[in-house]
């Protein structure tokens, strides 16, 4: 077996860490390996464990600061869970309510909202339909979007949960998209293919890619 890592190569604290949650893989760095090879491999792995930065929109000439209320429309769900729309739903609402910025209607006016004016896709509503739905529910941006992915994948010898998902905020008066985020957390990550580490549940997972993805709303 190769000789294990010297103190002398872990000088700080930080380095101690990653070094700790490395395990296996610093074990097996040789006595020449350099403490450049150890941030690098670090680096790597913490990279890994989390999904890639949210693909973004902004619209440049939208004043968010007059958004104070908003609503979470059904999310389409192009997934084989039949329940993960809903799901990832009722966590987008609790990931704005967090944010302490905007007020959220409760899932269940909206659906009835939607009843009423029959509207059978919010995601392909027209600008005059936008309108009267956020008249009705008292709110400036509606947010409708889908859910892309919702499973656990395949990695090597483990299965890892990945979770995608687009968001689109709609305005209320013009039914113009004035912002977008799409973002894929979990999955084939450093960690899962290397190290075997599925990380987190599918849950957690989910409500990560939901905080990553609603943040960009209000930054």
């Amino acid at each position: 077996m190769p000789p294990l890592l010297p103190r002398r190569w872990i000088r700080d604290d930080r380095l101690k860490a990653r070094a700790r949650l490395l395990g296996p893989v610093a074990l097996r760095l040789t006595p020449h390996a350099s403490r450049l090879t150890l941030i690098l491999v670090a680096g790597l792995w913490l990279a890994g464990c989390g999904g890639v930065a949210p693909s973004t929109y902004v619209h440049p000439n939208y004043d968010f600061s007059n958004v104070k209320k908003v609503a979470v429309l059904p999310l389409e769900n192009l997934t084989s869970d039949q329940t993960a729309g809903e799901k990832v739903r009722k966590i987008v609402v609790t990931e704005l309510l967090a944010s302490g910025v905007v007020d959220v209607v409760e899932p269940g006016q909206v659906n009835k909202a939607l009843a009423v004016q029959n509207l059978q896709n919010p995601g392909a509503m027209s600008p005059e339909e936008s309108k009267k739905l956020a008249t009705a529910l008292g709110v400036q941006l509606l947010i409708v979007g889908s859910v892309e992915s919702y499973d656990r994948v395949q990695v090597g010898g483990v299965q890892a949960p990945e979770v995608t998902l687009t968001l689109r905020g709609v305005d209320a008066e013009s039914g113009t998209v004035v912002w977008a985020a799409s973002h894929t957390q979990g999955g084939a990550t450093f960690g899962a293919r290397l190290l075997g580490l599925t990380g987190d549940s599918l849950s957690e997972v989910a409500r990560k890619a939901a905080h990553e993805a609603v943040v960009t709303l209000f930054h």
